[in-house]
């Protein structure tokens, strides 16, 4: 079958008489209602026009929703940009840091908790290792996603680091890691298991958490003291020679949400089948899942409201600009890579007639009436805005009628 990015839009919209049975907290109401609009009319639109009559054109707005795949690209290209004006011209390592699968129920009744504490221990692990003299005794850069997603669409929650071979010293000289290996992995494993049972421990006696219907508090605590006798999935990779291409494998799913719409192999009314590459044996395998089960698996991984799924720690943090201008006094910048401010790439895209080349006008604007807070509004309410035709624009009327 075809491959087309609107292709999860599709399978959304074809899903929606089901998911309306269905109760969805708000920020999955929210990221149906974009996915299903994301450039379409019923999202609002410019209307445009070639300043010497040639033809019109209507620029279709964005939805620009964490999980929408139709209008990623954008934004993974505008971020891009940004980590190239930030990324130290140094060796980096690619960290990842993984919940037990223990944990998963706990994750779904406390997403915003579990998140912030999840990157909470990662960073002081990370941090507090790094500075000891034992291993580096420099502060290092450090940049983190989370993904909560398997290959599969389960529910995964890991943080993948790409973290600086190096850091900057207290006398703000750049120490380069002894070998190619950033740290020892045992240690790193026992502290940061230690760090977040910690946390969620006292979370647990401070009745911080949500226990799910089916653990009572007994239960959950044994099974919290059995997770220090396991060994926690942490993998830190081989060193690279820069951290380009980890970066831009992190930008691929920092937005566009779990699936990229090419592994969708096939759609019908009932089941939709895609393929994703089994982490075992390496091999590309499918999987078939009803329509229903599909779209709650794509739900899953909706982010919760105001929370940041991508954080910059040590000299990438936003306030170690000065530290970041030492390292490149010291380093230099990187080389073969060209950054553009995303103004500069804005001011690159223009609409133009295909007729004479003239940039086209904007005459009036649509906009997409929000919808409630607390509703679902399947039928949309559209205003329109046009200098000159005030009085048509109160009752939501251009001049195409």
């Amino acid at each position: 079958m075809e491959n087309n990015k609107r292709i999860i839009q599709n399978i959304f919209k074809s899903a929606y008489p089901q998911l309306i049975k269905r109760k969805h907290p708000i920020k999955d109401l929210k990221a149906i209602d974009a996915l299903m609009h994301c450039q379409t009319e019923q999202q609002g639109y410019h209307f445009l026009s070639c300043p010497e009559g040639h033809e019109n054109n209507k620029q279709l707005h964005s939805c620009r929703h964490r999980s929408c795949p139709i209008c990623a690209d954008k934004a993974r290209r505008d971020w891009i940009e940004k980590q190239k004006e930030n990324l130290i011209n140094c060796p980096h390592h690619h960290v990842i840091f993984t919940i037990p699968h223990e944990y998963i129920s706990l994750w779904l009744y406390n997403r915003k908790w579990m998140t912030q504490h999840f990157f909470k221990a990662c960073n002081e692990t990370l941090m507090e290792l790094l500075k000891d003299k034992r291993y580096l005794g420099a502060t290092p850069g450090v940049l983190m996603t989370l993904h909560t997603w398997g290959r599969q669409l389960t529910m995964h929650p890991h943080i993948h680091c790409l973290v600086t071979s190096g850091g900057l010293d207290s006398t703000d000289k750049w120490k380069a890691t002894s070998n190619e290996f950033l740290l020892p992995i045992h240690i790193v494993k026992a502290l940061f298991r230690g760090k977040m049972q910690s946390f969620i421990k006292e979370a647990f006696f401070k009745k911080e958490l949500v226990l799910p219907k089916e653990i009572n508090g007994i239960v959950f605590m044994k099974s919290h003291r059995l997770l220090y006798k396991k060994q926690w999935s942490i993998r830190i990779q081989e060193q690279y020679e820069h951290g380009r291409g980890v970066m831009l494998y992190l930008a691929r799913y920092m937005k566009g949400g779990p699936l990229n719409p090419k592994q969708v192999q096939g759609c019908t009314s009932k089941d939709i089948t895609f393929s994703y590459k089994d982490h075992r044996d390496k091999k590309i395998k499918q999987l078939k899942l009803t329509l229903s089960e599909f779209t709650r698996r794509i739900l899953w991984h909706v982010p919760e409201p105001h929370v940041h799924v991508v954080r910059h720690y040590g000299l990438y943090a936003s306030q170690s600009s000065a530290k970041r201008n030492v390292c490149v006094s010291l380093l230099g910048k990187l080389i073969n890579v060209v950054s553009k401010s995303g103004e500069r790439i804005k001011n690159e895209v223009h609409w133009s007639c295909t007729v004479c080349g003239a940039i086209l006008d904007r005459v009036y604007t649509v906009y997409a009436k929000r919808r409630n807070e607390n509703s679902y509004i399947s039928v949309w309410s559209l205003r329109t805005v046009q200098q000159d035709v005030q009085a048509d624009a109160i009752y939501g009327i251009g001049p195409d009628g």
